[in-house]
């Protein structure tokens, strides 16, 4: 049977049939070329709340390669580089080349598991916490993690991991917005309730440090947090067609590093859940559901919660859908002497047409509304695209 994964519109419309190598090295090494071109129309490109929205045409090229590696092997690795050029048809000061790069590594041996990623990302664009009416924000994105898994026993399982995120504005935007790392060390032990179900506890820390950005950033947003979150964990099949990944419990947040912010620990429900439901071989439906504390580009702390919705859909082997709807709420902490509350609403749709092994063609739009009791913080969007995606 076919199975339908669950997955948001941008992974969807991403999606490409298993093409052949372009270079074979060895009985381990696949390398490929990878590239693509998409026309967009942007009704918002920077998020302004202005009447005077800056609305463009742009055309992006993909050009790129991935290396495979580990067939038939305990150890595998998988690792894409790719370029974006894109081009506006009349705002060329939005013009950009922006670098992408995402690695993934896996070992497994009989007792045990080892997952390790890598992903860096150039960025030119806007935020909810980066709006400007007529600029686009510059920054640079950094990922890794690493999770090793060990069965002690049929019935016992063990989880260690650690992660780090980190984000780094550029140009003069260095001296408006704050660099933020993050780095999250999560430990599990899960009981083996049947061969498809397992529940457990979680316990993670959280360490988030900020530097450089406006020096009234670091008045009432401080330097550092201590996030400590428990609670329990269930994952598996729950029923037939239904898998689930849940883990639920409480945060507590400790901020540091300036006067205004002593009295700002907080306590709040935390969760985060993903779901994949098997309709049929044609039809998948997948939800997902968060709220966990969050960071925005001047040091403010808030509370995110959210959720999505949506479904895949084949109608051939060759054509392919989505859809998707997701509201996140950000309650953010007093800042300034301001206290921000947004809501925003995005909704997706997709098509993708795969005539053979080697192209993707796809057409995607989105809406994009955020609703802000600050008034420059409320904004909407409309997004366009229709791609061309070779691997070979």
């Amino acid at each position: 049977m076919k199975k339908i994964f669950a997955t948001s519109i941008f992974a969807m419309a991403a999606l490409s049939s298993n093409a052949a190598p372009l270079v074979t090295i060895g009985d381990q090494l696949d390398l490929f070329f990878r590239g693509s071109f998409t026309g967009s129309w942007n009704s918002n490109v920077t998020y302004t709340s202005s009447s005077n929205k800056i609305n463009d045409y742009a055309a992006i090229f993909r050009l790129g390669a991935e290396a495979d590696y580990g067939r038939n092997s305990k150890f595998k690795a998988n690792v894409k580089f790719f370029e974006d050029l894109t081009r506006y048809a009349q705002h060329k000061e939005f013009n950009s080349n922006l670098a992408h790069v995402a690695a993934t590594a896996s070992y497994t041996e009989q007792v045990l598991k080892i997952d390790a990623n890598f992903s860096f990302d150039q960025r030119f664009q806007n935020t909810t916490t980066t709006i400007q009416d007529d600029a686009l924000v510059r920054y640079n994105e950094y990922n890794a993690g690493i999770n090793a898994t060990y069965n002690f026993s049929d019935k016992l399982d063990g989880e260690i991991g650690g992660m780090w995120q980190y984000t780094e504005y550029l140009g003069n935007w260095s001296s408006e917005y704050s660099d933020v790392d993050v780095y999250s060390i999560p430990v599990s032990l899960l009981y083996r309730i049947t061969p498809k179900i397992s529940a457990g506890l979680t316990y993670q820390y959280r360490y988030t440090e900020f530097s450089g950005g406006n020096p009234i950033n670091v008045l009432f947003g401080g330097d550092t947090r201590n996030d400590h979150f428990g609670g329990v964990t269930v994952r598996g099949e729950l029923l037939p067609k239904l898998t689930a990944m849940v883990y639920a419990g409480v945060t507590y947040r400790d901020p540091s590093g300036s006067i205004l912010v002593e009295d700002q620990d907080d306590t709040t429900f935390a969760f985060r859940a993903t779901f994949g439901y098997e309709v049929s071989e044609k039809l998948g439906l997948f939800a997902t559901g968060y709220r966990d504390f969050g960071n925005g580009a001047s040091r403010q702390s808030s509370i995110n919660s959210g959720c999505e919705v949506g479904a895949n859909y084949y109608f051939s082997e060759f054509i392919r859908s989505t859809a998707s709807f997701s509201y996140v709420n950000s309650n953010y902490a007093t800042y300034n002497g301001y206290d921000r509350d947004d809501d925003t609403y995005v909704g997706r749709i997709g098509l993708s047409y795969l005539p053979n092994k080697f192209i993707t063609l796809s057409a995607n739009y989105r809406y994009m509304n955020n609703s802000s009791n600050i008034a420059g913080c409320t904004y909407n969007q409309h997004l366009v695209d229709i791609s061309v995606a070779v691997k070979y």
